[in-house]
């Protein structure tokens, strides 16, 4: 999804099997000012600034589900309501699955608050769920044989439940204490299932004036870029994990806003290259400060059989923006 005014009663995607621009016209809903944009399994979520609210829609049907709004009671810090702080209080939204005959299949997960909490939401309930936790800073959600899996800015990985006052969480693993990573790793985790099995990514970032010895990419100015990956393969039932070296025939999608993804890459109606990580800027307290306008600036396809990066996909207009830079979308299931 690219970038459009937040104002625009519309949003254009770029299809990479069709290689094609689509437009989708976005319902009018009675707090339609600016809003940030999400997604999750095919859906778009999108926040209010003025009313706090949230929206979820599917562009193939037309289909609106209205969670309850965040209540600023649930925030932290006692910030402004603004064009800009508002930003700061959602990460992600991860959707149980594809939307069916029943809304009552479906559950949703959110990373909210500067602290990156965690809170859940099913249809029929008023309130949103605040999951307790050890630490806050959660990077990712996804949802992997009927739980939630989360993982913090230390490597530590929970578990819990849709229904969490039956299922408390609980700790699945220390990436740390396992030696898998080390204190002081910089970038970002992610979690995503790829053939029923759960993968751990480690996305590296330079950030400028790290290291004078690596090798600016062909970006404008960068002032941050991604390096490489690394690819660890999660036990959930022991807790034990191991690296791996590729994925085989699965395209992994990472990046802000929405939800981590796979899909098979040998389709040919993907038109996606197998065995790569497709990534969109990520690192929103680099590009708040960028030169460049806000994040957009470090996309790209990194290849894990070569271990580097093979394309720097997209340049041009609507790349830019600091409200909500480029997003994925995964391919609608019918």
């Amino acid at each position: 999804m690219l970038v459009d005014p937040p104002t625009s009663s519309y949003r254009r995607f770029y299809s990479l099997s069709k290689r094609m621009f689509r437009k989708f016209d976005l319902p009018r809903l009675e707090d339609d000012d600016h809003h940030r944009f999400f997604s999750s399994k095919g859906w778009l979520i999108y926040v209010s600034r003025r009313n706090h609210n949230i929206s979820l829609f599917y562009p193939v049907s037309g289909k609106v589900i209205k969670p309850p709004s965040l209540p600023l009671s649930m925030l932290l810090q006692n910030e402004p309501w603004d064009d800009r702080s508002y930003t700061y209080h959602f990460f992600k939204f991860i959707l149980t699955g594809w939307p069916s005959c029943c809304d009552d299949d479906i559950a949703v997960a959110m990373i909210f608050d500067v602290t990156q909490r965690l809170a859940v939401w099913k249809p029929g309930e008023h309130k949103w769920t605040v999951i307790p936790t050890t630490n806050d800073w959660i990077y990712d959600v996804c949802f992997f044989k009927g739980e939630f899996y989360a993982i913090d800015h230390l490597g530590k990985i929970i578990a819990f439940g849709v229904e969490v006052a039956k299922r408390q969480p609980r700790i699945v693993v220390n990436l740390i204490d396992q030696g898998v990573l080390l204190e002081q790793s910089t970038g970002q985790l992610y979690l995503v299932e790829a053939e029923s099995t759960l993968l751990v990514i480690h996305r590296y970032v330079h950030l400028l004036g790290d290291d004078d010895e690596l090798e600016c990419p062909k970006i404008d100015e960068p002032d941050y870029w991604t390096t490489h990956f690394e690819i660890y393969e999660l036990d959930v039932d022991n807790g034990k994990a191991k690296k791996v070296e590729g994925v085989g025939d699965r395209a992994i999608f990472v990046g802000l806003g929405s939800s981590t993804f796979s899909v098979d890459a040998s389709l040919d109606k993907r038109g996606c290259k197998a065995n790569c990580i497709y990534f969109t800027d990520d690192n929103e307290e680099a590009f708040n400060d960028s030169k460049l306008g806000g994040g957009g600036g470090d996309m790209g396809i990194y290849n894990l059989a070569e271990g580097k990066i093979i394309e720097r996909f997209y340049k041009g207009p609507s790349q830019f923006c600091f409200i909500t830079p480029p997003i994925w979308v995964e391919r609608p299931h019918y």
